[in-house]
């Protein structure tokens, strides 16, 4: 079975709408001396607007990076934030060292596995 190609767009060129969700992937380069390209994804969580960051690649996997404040939920949306808020507060909130015209976004997360390692 062939495994749906994700589709990356970099954080600049997003508009509010669509607004991203848990499980939107973001990928960026990151000055550090154990890995050059990470991964960080939305996450759901009762802090501020409902939404984090948590790495989701490499050394760092798993390790919450911050929790979004309220005003970067999107009006009306239950669980979603701005891409435009995101943008303008990347190297606030995020990482000091990339910009939005860096950072690469995947809004349907990863493909669910269709089965095992060892099938």
């Amino acid at each position: 079975m062939d495994i749906p190609k994700m589709t990356w767009t970099r954080l600049d060129h997003l508009k509010d709408d669509p607004p991203l969700f848990r499980g939107s992937l973001f990928r960026y380069r990151k000055m550090a001396p154990i890995e050059e390209v990470i991964d960080d994804m939305l996450f759901e969580t009762h802090e501020a607007s409902g939404l984090g960051l948590v790495r989701d690649s490499g050394y760092g996997a798993g390790n919450v990076l911050v929790f979004l404040p309220a005003e970067a939920k999107v009006p009306g949306k239950v669980v979603a934030i701005s891409p435009e808020w995101l943008r303008h507060n990347w190297q606030n909130w995020v990482d000091s060292e990339s910009t939005p015209d860096q950072v690469w976004v995947c809004l349907a997360g990863r493909p669910a596995p269709d089965k095992l390692p060892e099938e």
